[in-house]
């Protein structure tokens, strides 16, 4: 950013079109509403989304546009361009002198994550009408089957910019019907889902599997990854480290469900160490939980030795 524009930045030919945002016309239309019949509007709507986001449905009854993923190119950070992403290529030691251009037996250009974003814009309420747009980011790592969409402190910095430049697509289509009202109010916090985890073992360690068992149920992969201790004993005989085990784990989701009802069988154990479940259960894996600097973390799930 410099001055005052915020310029998204430009991973798609359809973007160009909108160019360069202003910090004023962003905040007016985001605080905008319509005085003009509801077909204008939802029109209007519609045209700016096949605009920038081509594949969508539609529902002029319920006013909702919903549009498919969309891949977005060169959204690695820092890099905006392929000729970015060759140079980072062979700062990474990719070179002509293997076959597949890298010393490391692979090309780091065609092993890059792949990310995707898709947009719910909904013209609500009453004249004078609303058009609300979310936008959603996902993420498609090698070695995974399908995206991983991207809350929280995962959210991508471009998607604020890409989700501000429908809105303002929207806005310059219906400028002539547009009234300033307020920003509406922030969404209330999500209410935290209520996880018991049953069992006699200290309440942190209990409070540390809940908070394990939310992330699964969410597939929030870096919330999982703050509860997971670096050392995770992740599979008998491997090396243990927490992302590679994630990674692991991720790649075969049936773990990931048996580490939820292993969870939620209930924990025992005392100040130094936690089992979940509290009594081993032949031939299948118990997590254990132990305190790293103080904290308590998953520290292991692998099947109990005994």
């Amino acid at each position: 950013m410099h001055g005052s524009t915020a310029c998204a930045i430009t991973v798609a030919v359809a973007l160009a079109t909108v160019g360069c945002l202003s910090k004023q016309e962003i905040k007016t239309a985001r605080s905008s509403v319509y005085d003009a019949d509801f077909a204008l509007v939802y029109s209007a709507a519609v045209e700016a989304v096949r605009n920038l986001y081509p594949t969508f449905d539609e529902d002029p009854a319920s006013g909702v546009i919903k549009t498919a993923w969309h891949q977005v190119k060169f959204s690695d950070p820092g890099a905006d361009d392929p000729k970015t992403t060759q140079v980072a290529d062979r700062a990474a030691g990719a070179g002509a002198n293997t076959p597949n251009g890298s010393s490391l037996g692979y090309n780091p250009s065609l092993a890059r994550r792949l990310y995707f974003i898709r947009f719910n814009v909904v013209v609500a309420g009453v004249r004078p009408w609303r058009v609300r747009v979310v936008g959603t980011a996902s993420e498609l790592r090698p070695g995974d089957s399908l995206p991983t969409e991207l809350r929280g402190e995962a959210t991508p910095h471009w998607l604020g910019g890409r989700t501000d430049a429908l809105q303002v697509d929207i806005y310059r289509r219906l400028k002539a019907y547009a009234i300033q009202q307020p920003d509406e109010a922030p969404p209330a916090a999500a209410v935290e889902e209520d996880v018991a985890i049953t069992g006699d073992a200290p309440a942190p360690a209990r409070t540390a599997a809940a908070a394990v068992v939310r992330a699964l149920h969410k597939r929030d992969y870096p919330a999982l990854r703050r509860q997971l201790a670096d050392d995770l004993a992740w599979s008998a005989g491997a090396p243990p480290g927490a992302d590679l085990g994630l990674a692991m784990w991720k790649a075969d989701p049936s773990v990931l469900t048996a580490l939820e009802a292993a969870l939620l069988a209930g924990c025992g154990g005392d100040g130094e160490a936690v089992s979940c479940p509290a009594a081993p259960t032949p031939g299948q894996p118990r997590a254990r939980f132990g305190l790293r600097g103080g904290v308590w973390k998953l520290i292991g799930f692998v099947e109990d030795p005994r």
